[in-house]
């Protein structure tokens, strides 16, 4: 019998692409010449207002640039949700895990058919990616691409499909049978 009463949850942090980088770099070389701009073009007094509101508007584009993803595993469901700055919280997907038709390593995954819907929310590292495939309640066919931790990986275990959990318990590499093989 299944215990409907667990919960884990994980935060991970999606490391910043080059992308985000020269991002970063636009917005606070927009900054100071907009802020030059007024200082130099308005009232000295008068000018820290607009000058104050641009460094203020470059702060908060700044801060909404990274993210996070949280996995949350409870009552036999995977709720993934992105944290936008610390401040904006999006839910992704929710999949119910007992209706999962494929889970593992991303690397020992099929290829996801035409028409599969992937939700990335993995930190952006390739290491310790796994993929978990199911059928949305919209009647999608979705793919979720996640860096779950241990706890995680646990939680889900107990509610996958019976075949899937035979499975993934045998193809399963722990963090310390890692270590052991080196």
């Amino acid at each position: 019998m299944v215990n409907s009463d667990f919960y884990a949850e994980y935060l991970v942090e999606k490391q910043a692409t080059g992308g985000d980088n020269v991002k970063k770099v636009l917005i606070c070389l927009g900054a100071l010449l907009l802020s030059a701009f007024f200082m130099l073009c308005i009232i000295p007094p008068i000018s820290l207002v607009p000058a104050g509101l641009v460094v203020y508007g470059a702060y908060y584009l700044l801060t909404g640039i990274g993210c996070e993803y949280e996995y949350i595993v409870s009552n036999g469901e995977l709720d993934v949700d992105k944290v936008i700055g610390k401040r904006k919280r999006k839910r992704l997907v929710t999949a119910v895990l007992q209706e999962a038709t494929a889970f593992g390593l991303l690397e020992n995954a099929p290829e996801a058919a035409d028409g599969v819907t992937t939700v990335l929310a993995s930190d952006g590292t390739g290491k310790g990616e796994y993929f978990l495939d199911f059928k949305h309640k919209s009647g999608d066919n979705v793919r979720i691409i996640f860096t779950p931790s241990e706890k995680i990986l646990d939680g889900m275990e107990l509610f996958l499909p019976r075949q899937l959990k035979m499975e993934f318990k045998r193809t399963r590499i722990r963090p310390a049978e890692e270590n052991s093989a080196d």
